[in-house]
């Protein structure tokens, strides 16, 4: 198959030409036939929880009944650290008229602030004088473009800073928008950085520039591709994509990318060096790395394509463009880059001269030697080498012991943003939930809900009791218990224009994204039904803090069934490669093994000594579901020339030409790929830091320990057994052509 497809495409220079003009002429006009990936993100649904979730049930009853709440809410925090003087207040109220009267930006709906409604005023105001709130509703969801365009029009309109007042805008909506912007000029970055590393790296593997320009040209092509092919899909309706997928999938096509472009040069190297007929090379070449390379991009396409099966929009929007280009990332590799090197000819090597009499040691320079030695240790002390292995990566996962989540998104900020400053003056001087009050909503499920006055009470004084609730406001009847002042947006009313939903504003005392906040969550809704039991009413728990504890639980949900499902399908795509049922269930263990170590240095370096609140929102998930797609890359291509090797040589000389032939090139391989992964360290959030961290290291212990010690030391301690219960039978041309004085087998 493969000497037969690499004939199809690169048979002679002529026909490798035409191969690569195709190539290039397919990435220049498919994009100019489908819409921008920019232009069809969309981040609306990007931070929700299940549609199934009570709170976005709270949310859509809570827009139909109060048809001003459609949108997200902005708070503007108004503070004087000497108090606020009567200009002050003539700044708030100027700022709340702007934002309330009839040339108010089109994507306000309304806002409220103590000199608008005096009323309000006790509740807008800390108890010490220094500070004042001015709620605003927006019209817009959050991720539309007037969305964002909205807030910025707010922010123009306050001002920012005069004297010793200072004016910040916050709340879930201003959060919103700072994370669009903030990410929007971070993606350029994050390419950029990606390319410079990418070939820094290429060049010192490969030491020619052409070589590291065919890889380049390749994963040029893909992305290309992919962005154009995966816009119109998007389009199409098949997916979503967030503004956030397309950076970790520009990162996951570099590293992917080089790396398969490096299995493909580095076994023609060797190739080459042993026959100088360039197309018989390609051929062997493509024979010995083609089945491992199809194996891995298999393997990474079905555990991102798991994904789908998450209830989390943001889960099952990362899954289908990652996976498309680590698809279109094969074809390139197996169709264009033959036929690249094909036509460049020995050019390729320059300034050296194609390989003779040895193959490509790659790995910075580290050859044959370094990993004959760490295959002789192998071989002469399997089981002490896999203990010491083992000792380490369990030392490194009982740093999981301290692991905790965070889902503050704004606490998670690298970088200073108007939200967050705005969110810290809040907390100074209110309780840290006015930031994202709790809603409650009775709806009345036969006439109006001021009939069930009694039952709204009994809900109201019930999820007061709650402890960790600061204020309950909402609607009281005569002689009831007023349960304190309403402090949601634009002073609207407590119950619905249609007289059917009554709703009550809930002030947690603490950080309404903190742990104990969302915990706190089931018993409210808890405590509220059973208030309500007996009476003719629903009772639907929402706001911010709700949403956040749905995603947590969803979140946790979707990596219990996401992870064992990613691990079957590995295991039954290594069963078909390898025809045996022992060799993928060891091979899938280190990757586990791998992933453990991972996250518990991770927590101890981020959580323990970084002080960080927790682990970001999805990082686990993220971090997961990729370590292991991506450490099957390595198993499958060290196996199979385990394999290979073995079935020629016998386990002992097998072993130890499959590591020192294949060692550098993983080596070389896993610093591309955790170098890419690093650039993700510099993004702007705590939750993208601890992913590239948790993913690149990962990868390092999987290249420099797993596949170079755990495996073969694996290999060697059950023998012809390893491949149970396939046999391992001499290949048919095991006597072939002699190369380092050994028999070596074709193809």
């Amino acid at each position: 198959m493969w000497h037969s497809l690499v004939h199809a495409v690169a048979a002679t220079r002529r026909r490798a030409l035409v191969t690569v003009c195709a190539a290039v002429l397919l990435a220049i006009v498919v994009p100019q036939l489908a819409p921008k990936l920019s232009a069809v993100q969309d981040d609306r649904e990007a931070n929700d929880p299940p549609a199934a979730a009570e709170s976005v049930h709270a949310r859509d009853l809570l827009r139909r009944a109060f048809p001003d709440e459609r949108g997200t809410p902005a708070v503007i925090v108004v503070r004087d650290a000497h108090g606020l003087t009567a200009a002050d207040m003539a700044e708030v109220g100027r700022i709340g008229t702007a934002l309330s009267g009839p040339n108010r930006p089109a994507e306000v709906a309304g806002a409220v602030s103590a000199v608008t409604d005096p009323a309000q005023r006790t509740a807008l105001t800390s108890a010490d004088g220094t500070t004042t709130m001015i709620m605003v509703a927006m019209k817009a969801a959050r991720g539309d473009e007037a969305f964002q365009q909205g807030i910025d029009q707010v922010r123009d309109l306050t001002g920012g800073r005069r004297g010793d007042l200072r004016i910040k805008v916050t709340g879930p909506a201003a959060i919103a928008r700072d994370t669009n912007k903030v990410f929007a000029s971070a993606n350029v970055v994050l390419f950029l950085a990606t390319l410079a590393l990418v070939l820094v790296l290429l060049l010192v593997i490969y030491r020619s520039p052409l070589l590291a320009a065919v890889s380049l040209v390749a994963v040029g092509v893909a992305l290309q591709l992919t962005q154009a092919i995966g816009a119109a899909l998007v389009k199409a309706g098949l997916f979503q994509v967030t503004s956030e997928t397309p950076s970790i999938m520009t990162v996951v096509l570099f590293g992917i990318g080089t790396d398969y472009c490096l299995f493909v040069i580095s076994r023609y190297r060797e190739e080459l060096a042993a026959d100088p007929d360039r197309q018989a090379a390609m051929g062997r070449a493509m024979a010995g790395v083609g089945e491992a390379i199809a194996s891995s991009a298999t393997t990474i396409v079905l555990a991102l394509l798991a994904l789908l099966l998450a209830t989390l929009p943001a889960l099952r929007g990362f899954g289908p463009l990652l996976a498309l280009s680590v698809a279109l990332m094969f074809a390139v590799t197996v169709l264009l880059v033959p036929a690249l090197l094909i036509l460049l000819g020995g050019a390729a090597f320059w300034p050296g001269k194609p390989p003779a009499g040895h193959g490509f040691t790659g790995g910075f320079g580290l050859g044959h030697a370094l990993f004959d030695r760490i295959a002789a240790l192998v071989i002469r002390r399997p089981a002490g080498a896999a203990l010491i292995v083992l000792a380490l990566v369990g030392t490194l996962s009982a740093g999981l012991a301290g692991y905790k989540e965070s889902y503050n998104w704004i606490a998670g900020f690298r970088v200073g943003t108007d939200s967050q400053q705005g969110q810290r003056m809040l907390q100074e001087a209110f309780p840290a939930g006015r930031l994202a009050p709790t809603t409650v909503l009775v709806r009345a499920e036969g006439g109006r809900v001021d009939a069930q006055a009694r039952a709204i009470d009994a809900v109201a004084s019930a999820v007061a009791g709650v402890p960790g609730v600061r204020e309950v406001s909402g609607p009281t009847r005569p002689g009831g218990s007023p349960s304190g002042p309403e402090i949601t947006p634009a002073g609207r009313p407590f119950v619905s224009p249609s007289g059917q939903v009554a709703r009550l504003t809930v002030v947690y005392a603490d950080d309404p994204y903190g742990a104990a906040a969302l915990d706190r969550t089931d018993r409210v809704r808890d405590t509220a039904r059973a208030a309500a039991r007996g009476a003719p009413v629903q009772v639907l728990v929402g706001g911010e803090t709700a949403i956040t504890h749905d995603i947590r639980a969803a979140s946790n949900r979707d990596l219990l069934l996401i992870a064992p499902v990613t691990l079957l399908l590995i295991l039954l795509v290594l069963g078909l490669l390898f025809r045996s049922l022992l060799a993928p269930l060891y091979l899938v263990a280190t990757i586990v093994a791998t992933v453990f170590a991972a996250l518990g240095l991770t927590s101890i370096v981020m959580l323990t000594l970084g002080h960080q609140d927790g682990m970001g929102e999805l990082v686990t998930t993220y971090t997961f579901v990729l370590l292991v797609a991506l450490g099957v890359d390595y198993n499958i291509f060290l196996a199979t020339r385990l394999r290979e090797e073995i079935r020629a040589r016998g386990v002992e000389d097998g072993i130890r030409r499959a590591v020192g032939r294949t060692g550098g090139v993983i080596s070389a391989a896993g610093v591309i790929l955790a170098g890419t992964f690093t650039i993700l360290m510099s993004q702007p959030t705590d939750g993208l830091l601890q992913f590239g961290f948790a993913v690149s290291l990962g990868i390092l212990l999987d290249t420099f320990l797993i596949r170079a010690v755990l495996v073969p030391a694996t290999v060697r301690l059950l023998g012809e057994r390893a491949w149970w219960p396939a046999r391992l039978a001499p290949a048919p041309d095991a006597a072939g052509p002699v190369r380092d004085g050994t028999p070596a087998r074709r193809g």
